[in-house]
This record gives C-alpha cells, structure tokens and sequence, in this order.
C-alpha cells in the first residue's frame, strides 16, 4: 500500500494478512479505534490507528513486527497499539477512561470481540478523570507560556486539547449515567449544563478549531483565560463528586 486509502475497510485484508503471516496464531485480534471507527476517517488526513492483540508468548517478539509497522507508514497507519488479553483486564484500573473510549468506538476487523463487554471500574474513572483535568490545566498553562505571542502556535494549542477532553467528557457522562452523544459539540454543550459551565467559551474554542473564526493575538488569550478557567472549574466539580 503506497498511499492513504479512501476508505479504511480498503486495506483491513491486506493488513491482518501481513500480521497473521507474521505471527500466525500467535495474532488473536486485530481492532480499528479512533477517527476511523468513529466514522470522522479523513483520507490523506486521518492516521488509521489499530489495536493488534498478541499471545502473551508472542508478545516478546515485537522485533519481528518492525517489517509490517515500516511497509504500513506510507498509508498513514500508525505504529500500532500492541497488547496481550491479561494486559487488558489488569489495566482496566489504570486506564479506565483510555478503555472506555477504545470500548465505545472500535471495530474488531479479525479474531473475537474483546472490548464490548469491558467493565470499567468506576471508582478508578473518577480518580483518572480528576487526574487528566487538572493535568490538562497545567498543559493549557505551559503551552501558552511556551506560545507566547505566536497567533498560529496559540490556535495549535486550542485544537490539540479538543479531542483529550472529548474523552474526558465522556467518561464524566459515563460515570454519571449520562447517554452519550456522538457529536463533540454536544457532548461539550451536555458537560457544560451539568457542571454550570460556560457554554459560549467552548462554542469559541470549537469555532476556532474548525476554522470559523480567525481571532486576533489578544482574544486568543482573552479566550485561553476563559477556557482555563472553565477546565479548573470542572476539575473542582469532579473532585467533589
């Protein structure tokens, strides 16, 4: 494969094949995530991003996978996701928001479904979510910092924050019993009415994001202090749940 595929289901085949090759039934399971099983696949734009499960005594062997990893990059599939079915039910405690995501959008394209049925621990998601929120502040803050005036680096740094909160805000609706909505805006719009957020500063940072607005240097830190603000507040609603 020499470039991106229109479509990702194009080179599925292709792909397990050079992995079942490889590993023969040592290979259990082979999973799309991320935009890809999300439905957002942009060609030419989106990595296509797998999960490729290992037996554990095959799991030793990776060197041996670095041919597939090399021939694949040129169609922008990502350096794959490689786990053993043990690493994924002793980490559900670690990773809880990280498997909640992979559970809610995946598709299993070889071997059995492994990731529908995941319990995710709750009490493990909510200590996470606490954890990831306020990192994200300190991230926001260095980054603006490191930004400083720069008008692109400053933009840069609202969109790489759009899709780790997605999947914070998510796992804050999971935890909450909360249904799910598909689309990011919502999801963001649902957050906000359950922590009293300010709504219109995440409508700012998704305008922003996709291009509707080209704001000038000072209402780019004039919106960075209103979206700080917003991320503290739900840390602090988070950490009193």
């Amino acid at each position: 494969m020499r470039k991106a595929p229109q479509n990702p289901d194009e080179i599925f085949e292709a792909y397990v094949t050079d992995w079942r090759t490889t590993y023969g039934h040592d290979l259990e399971a082979v999973i799309l995530y991320g935009s890809g099983a999300r439905g957002e696949y942009v060609p030419g734009k989106s990595d296509l991003n797998f999960l490729v499960v290992l037996a554990s005594a095959a799991i030793h062997s990776l060197r041996q996978a670095v041919p597939i990893t090399e021939r694949w990059r040129r169609a922008r599939v990502a350096v794959p996701t490689v786990f053993t079915r043990r690493y994924i039910q002793e980490s559900l405690d670690t990773f809880p928001i990280e498997f909640l995501n992979l559970k809610r959008h995946h598709r299993t394209i070889f071997g059995p479904e492994l990731l529908k049925d995941l319990e995710i621990p709750r009490g493990h998601l909510r200590l996470q979510l606490e954890r990831e929120l306020k990192s994200t502040l300190l991230h926001l803050r260095e980054g603006l910092l490191e930004s400083g005036y720069d008008r692109e680096q400053l933009r840069r740094l609202f969109n790489q924050t759009l899709t780790p909160l997605m999947n914070l805000f998510n796992a804050l609706l999971f935890f909450k019993n909360e249904a799910l909505p598909d689309k990011q805006r919502e999801v963001f719009d649902r957050i906000a009415q359950i922590a009293d957020l300010d709504q219109s500063c995440f409508d700012g940072v998704f305008r922003l994001a996709e291009g509707e607005t080209r704001p000038y240097r000072d209402e780019l830190w004039q919106l960075a202090d209103r979206y700080m603000a917003q991320i503290e507040k739900l840390a602090q609603f988070v950490d009193k749940m």
